[in-house]
């Protein structure tokens, strides 16, 4: 019989920046004495620090004999004080992604604008996100390091064991970061007319890491939105044409900042690529109707690789993409051999 679980009501960021400070707390040494349950959370917390200060290339200091830990501390999501000498800067996401140069403004707020400041070499900024967003490069850039969803539940699952289940609050966390990850990887074994949200975030993650470029998001729009993913931009002038996948749904778009010959740049792409779609036994299609706006889908792929009857085959999709990859970089560049766009 399935239990309620805690998380699956305390769903916001600040539900999970509580337990992230509640476990934390256990890495205290005085911990290591007591019942098994809490020797055993004692040391899943102080492999949970270890975690974070190899993410930064640091080492966590042998004995913890003092932690502080704080939560919305100059609107930090948690700040971890360790033996008053490192801080563990902990920015908290559950989807949501970094903004407003924030995390810049909380390292600096450490280094100098906190009453006990530390030098950068003791602050360990880390990111953690345990639903999924595409890309951590803008995180990089300011000085943290990602921690994910997987990163934790790799921790949690190698060290598991029966004492740990004793804990309620332990036990419904882990339960609820699998439940997650099972949704992400449903994908693998669902039929594509089945995939929710999560499913399609877990394919264009696939894609992601076969193709070794891509971004995805969820795109709103008045019929209801749909998760997307960009991937083959080539750019001619100041012209740029693209790949998206709008879940099932194949499209070739082009993206014409100025609005003058807009029409005559779409029309002439769908002509071009309705031709050389043969040379790589693909068939593209008209769209339903043609935009005018900056970002036009111009032409759609005839394709039953989505074919929501069973589950997805990887191996066709991974040709699949190859094909669509060297059939867009062949056809741009026979629209650059012509000396468009005009």
């Amino acid at each position: 019989m399935t239990t309620p679980n805690l998380f699956k009501f305390a769903t916001s960021e600040l539900s999970q920046d509580a337990f992230i400070c509640w476990l934390l707390s256990w890495a205290d040494q005085d911990h290591q004495t007591g019942s098994d349950k809490h020797k055993a959370l004692n040391k899943i917390a102080t492999s949970m620090l270890a975690l974070f200060f190899k993410k930064a290339g640091n080492s966590l200091p042998s004995r913890i004999d003092k932690i502080v830990v704080k939560r919305q501390a100059n609107n930090i999501d948690v700040l971890c004080i360790i033996n008053d000498t490192y801080c563990v800067l902990i920015e908290d996401k559950v989807g949501s992604l970094q903004h407003s140069d924030q995390l810049i403004r909380y390292k600096q707020f450490m280094l100098n604008g906190h009453a006990q400041t530390f030098t950068e070499d003791k602050i360990i900024p880390i990111y953690l996100q345990t639903h999924d967003q595409s890309s951590y490069k803008a995180v990089l850039k300011n000085g943290f390091y990602p921690v994910t969803r997987r990163d934790l539940l790799d921790l949690f699952n190698g060290e598991q064991n029966a004492t740990l289940q004793e804990s309620d609050i332990y036990s419904d966390y882990l339960n609820h970061l699998q439940s997650i990850e099972e949704a992400v990887q449903s994908f693998k074994s669902r039929p594509v007319n089945e995939w929710k949200k999560r499913a399609w975030i877990g394919f264009f993650q696939y894609l992601q890491s076969y193709l070794g470029e891509g971004n995805w998001k969820y795109v709103a729009n008045k019929s209801g939105g749909f998760m997307g993913f960009w991937a083959f931009k080539q750019v001619v002038g100041d012209v740029a044409v693209y790949l998206l996948l709008e879940q099932d749904k194949v499209c070739f778009k082009v993206s014409v900042p100025s609005s003058k010959g807009r029409s005559k740049i779409r029309n002439e792409l769908y002509k071009l690529f309705k031709t050389e779609a043969s040379k790589f036994d693909l068939k593209v299609t008209k769209p339903k109707r043609f935009g005018s706006g900056k970002d036009m889908t111009f032409a759609v792929l005839d394709t039953d690789i989505f074919d929501g009857k069973s589950s997805i085959d990887l191996q066709q999709v991974d040709r699949l993409m190859n094909e669509v990859q060297k059939f867009i970089n062949h056809t741009v560049n026979q629209y650059k051999n012509r000396g468009c766009p005009r």
